[in-house]
């Protein structure tokens, strides 16, 4: 029994494991007229925990099946019924076979349908060999560290020019007819298929319970529509039921207390007043004018693209792998050995997304206001400007132009793209950050009005108003259809300029 996963039937899951293993095994050609199939004998299972997540290590005996694979990694996803199984799958194989063949995990077999022998949605994947990046990394030289961030600038390159046409999750599995969904997703189409399977977002802002038993939101073709679906979110759970709205009012932390409904009627109008200037953050609002006007249409070309690379909503420290290659002698860890780089876990958590929101660190690169940060604040400051700065190199420019002006003139798109993902119990956080944003948009804006009162200004005008009661209803919806919460964690703590940060 594994103290992991309970509910799975160990029995099943190993005879699952033996089945999917001889499929990967060549068949030995002999004279029969059935050729010899290997029979794999399961030698352990046992809980571990592998790049960040929970799993059941099942190790067979090497001589039972001489090519392996010798090791396969059960993991269990967590999440909306089928659909996050299919998003691990669908995403892994999108990032697996794009043309520039990103390194991740190859699937062996999986079950995406309840109920089923094993008791749960499983997919049985490699283990790739290496070592935990969070682990090892107090142990990097200085070098080696450099040579991570060199592999994680190419990584971050590669995820941002592998394009699509929706901002979706690509899903694969079960009953998905993924000739029809590819060509929805080549024709920028947001309407069923004949299967009644339209392309969803999957990533985590939509999946906040209790969104994650509501309808999944469809994909998208466009910023201003991303920004709207996000806004759009409080709006759907202020409109459902009763039971819904209940629900939304337990943030899932023990120590927090429930919202109240005054809780629930802020953040509905801090979402709506967050929506009204969507329009000044979908690309390109805050370029300096002082830019030539070529300079210009292109950043506004690119950051207003209808092309969308690949984000990963959840780049933990914990969820890399790091590979020590041997040198020329056959050595580890020398000057002149390379590493490799693979980031293994959390693809469901990854989409397509406007590019201003791909070109960004990784969240351990992120200064966090979190305890037991790996690295501290300087030293991911210098980080940061060291993947800046090898993108700038001659070996990369030409791939990474638009990386670099996504990510220095997008950096205000992604703190408001923070913001409208952010959890509706942060309304209060948003409304102080609105502050901020105010004295940003009117350094770099003056020409144009912020269209409302933010700070003092509001709270005096709403408390001049009723404040709202438990009887108050709270079931009409808003109008219009991290994340990062607080602006100490953003670009937008200070006046942006070009370059690094």
């Amino acid at each position: 029994m594994s103290t992991f996963s309970p509910q799975v039937n160990i029995p099943a899951l190993k005879k699952f494991a033996v089945t999917a293993a001889a499929k990967q095994h060549p068949v030995k050609a002999t004279g029969r007229r059935h050729p010899q199939v290997p029979t794999p004998v399961v030698a352990s299972v046992e809980d571990v925990k592998w790049a960040g997540e929970k799993m059941i290590q099942i190790t067979f005996e090497r001589t039972s099946i001489p090519l392996g694979p010798y090791i396969m990694m059960a993991y269990f996803p967590r999440g909306r019924q089928r659909l996050t199984t299919q998003a691990v799958l669908g995403m892994m194989a999108a990032v697996r076979n794009s043309t520039l063949k990103i390194e991740v995990p190859k699937i062996y077999g999986y079950k995406d349908l309840l109920p089923n022998d094993i008791g749960a949605e499983v997919v049985l994947m490699e283990k790739i060999p290496g070592e935990n990046l969070q682990d090892v990394w107090p142990t990097l030289t200085p070098d080696e560290e450099l040579k991570v961030c060199s592999k994680l600038a190419d990584l971050l390159l590669k995820l941002f020019n592998t394009r699509g046409n929706l901002i979706c999750t690509d899903l694969l599995g079960t009953g998905i007819d993924t000739s029809t969904f590819s060509a929805l997703l080549q024709e920028g189409q947001q309407n069923q298929n004949p299967n009644g399977l339209s392309p969803l977002i999957l990533s985590r802002p939509f999946n906040e319970p209790p969104l994650d038993r509501m309808i999944p939101q469809f994909a998208l073709s466009t910023n201003a529509d991303y920004l709207t679906a996000l806004c759009w979110r409080v709006g759907r759970l202020c409109g459902s039921t009763e039971d819904v709205i209940a629900r939304a009012r337990d943030t899932g932390f023990a120590d927090n207390p429930l919202l109240t409904i005054e809780d629930m009627v802020q953040a509905r109008e801090t979402f709506r007043r967050l929506a009204s200037i969507i329009p000044h953050h979908i690309g390109g609002f805050y370029i300096p004018g002082t830019l030539s006007r070529e300079a210009r249409e292109e950043a506004y070309s690119i950051l207003q693209h209808r092309k969308f690379g690949v984000c990963h909503g959840d780049m933990q420290m914990y969820r890399f792998l790091i590979r020590f290659l041997p040198d020329k002698d056959g050595e580890l860890r020398t000057p002149s050995s390379d590493v490799e780089l693979v980031l293994c876990t959390g693809w469901e958590h990854a989409f397509r997304a406007p590019l201003w929101s791909c070109a960004r660190m990784p969240l351990w690169l992120i200064s966090r206001p979190i305890l037991n940060e790996p690295i501290s604040w300087d030293r991911q400051r210098q980080l940061r400007n060291l993947i800046y700065d090898m993108m700038n190199e001659p070996s990369r420019i030409e791939s990474a132009r638009e990386w670099i002006i996504s990510h220095v003139y997008g950096r205000t798109e992604r703190w408001f793209e923070g913001c409208v993902s952010a959890h509706w119990m942060y309304s209060r956080n948003i409304e102080a950050n609105l502050v901020d944003l105010k004295k940003y948009w009117e350094f770099w804006r003056p020409d144009i009005e912020l269209p409302f009162q933010v700070g003092v200004e509001y709270t005096g005008q709403r408390q001049a108003l009723s404040h709202g009661s438990a009887d108050e209803p709270i079931i009409a919806p808003v109008t219009e259809e991290l994340a990062i919460p607080l602006l100490s964690a953003s670009p937008l703590g200070i006046f942006l300029g070009m370059g690094r940060s």
